[in-house]
């Protein structure tokens, strides 16, 4: 390839499996395709820490200007806004400091048949920053899912998550939400999740506005994070998310070692066992990074070409990860298992459609709540938030599991 320096990653990849092409060759010049491959590995490694250097002067950037906010004096100003800054203000105080506002600022948080005492609402402001934080964590399994905002308690059939195309006439008229053959119900609960919140960290903070800021970025990272992992292991009786791997009823896929190392056994494997209204569906996986990388990436074609595609994306410095064109969610070895350390019977892989197989339920209302923690003679902060996620349609979810090489002779 010319002008290796200026390639961009997808073209550093397609080169690299060109070159796992031409080295089976007669002709070869496999010291010139070694140089080349040298030179393209290092060009991958410095389009990466590019684009991390990239984001952290993003980041970086964002946290001067929010050092450098302050509050305008206001002149004429309406009685709405005055009372909202009153508001966030006295917030930001009971939070820190544990400081009790004036009666009626603070909003509590109480609810009849939901819990005892949830403490104060967090401002409408700040709900609102915790919600666009939340949306701006890419490349996890939250964002995937469908998300709804329905009354707890209530039994929904799942069929009223969908609808059906039929056509009509000036006497006919269509079934309102026909779910096409799709049966069962679902009831989602109150469950009550904490984050605990470092006080040291929103005591170097001074302004309201960057508390807002700093508030929202840590609540949003640590729900997104716990949501990922009890979408796929959490257990209801916990009080937690319904996860796809504690769910009954899951299908599931079988793969044993050699199975894994061929792509035609891997494609065949998968393909023959998964509907075709599935197949005709966005489906996704999961894996560790480690079976990706040590387990997908070395599988190629009968043409010698690599089933995998693998791109970084160029400002948050991620790998966006396919296998034949299907995207793939990396999760790290505590939630799936690589597949080369799982023991046998081990789920390791995860086949699904996210948008309709699963679904959270909340209304992102956070609150929080300050008690004294006497074991350890300190003050806790924790905002709380109740939702609750269900597994919607269990056939468009597979489990892959790795199984024992069948004896020899059998």
């Amino acid at each position: 390839m010319e002008n290796i320096k200026t390639a961009t990653a997808e073209q550093v990849i397609a080169r690299l499996a060109e070159i796992q092409t031409e080295m089976e060759k007669d002709d070869a010049d496999l010291d010139a395709l070694n140089t080349e491959t040298d030179e393209l590995l290092a060009r991958k490694a410095e389009l990466k820490t590019a684009a991390e250097e990239k984001e952290l002067k993003r980041k970086n950037l964002m946290s001067r200007l929010n050092e450098g906010i302050v509050v305008p004096e206001k002149t004429i100003t309406s009685k709405q806004e005055d009372d909202d800054m009153v508001e966030r203000k006295a917030f930001m105080d009971y939070v820190i400091s544990g400081k009790a506002s004036e009666a009626g600022v603070l909003k509590r948080a109480d609810a009849v048949g939901v819990s005892t005492n949830l403490g104060v609402m967090i401002p409408k402001t700040v709900q609102q920053k915790i919600i666009q934080e939340v949306k701006k964590i890419h490349g996890r399994l939250y964002g995937k899912v469908k998300h709804l905002n329905l009354p707890g308690a209530v039994e929904y059939p799942i069929g009223s998550f969908t609808a059906t195309f039929k056509r009509i006439t000036e006497t006919t008229v269509s079934d309102r939400q026909n779910p096409g053959g799709i049966t069962g119900s679902i009831m989602f609960k109150y469950n009550i999740g904490e984050i605990r919140l470092s006080r040291t960290l929103l005591q170097t903070v001074l302004t309201v506005p960057a508390f807002e800021t700093e508030l929202a970025k840590v609540i949003a990272e640590a729900y997104v994070k716990a949501m990922d992992g009890e979408i796929v292991t959490g257990v209801p009786a916990n009080g937690q998310l319904e996860g796809i791997l504690t769910k009954t009823g899951i299908k599931t896929i079988e793969i044993n070692e050699d199975e894994m190392k061929d792509w035609k056994t891997f494609q065949k494997k998968i393909m023959a066992k998964i509907p075709l209204g599935m197949k005709n569906k966005p489906y996704e996986y999961i894996m560790s990074n480690g079976t990706f990388e040590g387990n997908i990436m070395t599988l190629a074609d009968d043409n010698n070409r690599p089933v995998y595609t693998e791109t970084i994306n160029p400002v948050y410095g991620w790998v966006d990860a396919r296998i034949k064109g299907h995207g793939v969610t990396l999760v790290e070895p505590e939630l799936l298992p690589d597949f080369d350390t799982a023991t046998a019977g081990k789920v390791f892989a995860v086949l699904w459609v996210p948008g309709e197989a699963y679904a959270i339920n909340s209304n992102m209302q956070f609150s929080t709540v300050r008690y004294m923690d006497h074991d350890k003679n300190e003050e806790v902060t924790k905002a709380l938030v109740i939702n609750d996620g269900k597994v919607l349609r269990p056939d468009l979810i597979y489990q892959i599991k790795k199984v024992a090489k069948p004896a020899v002779g059998s």
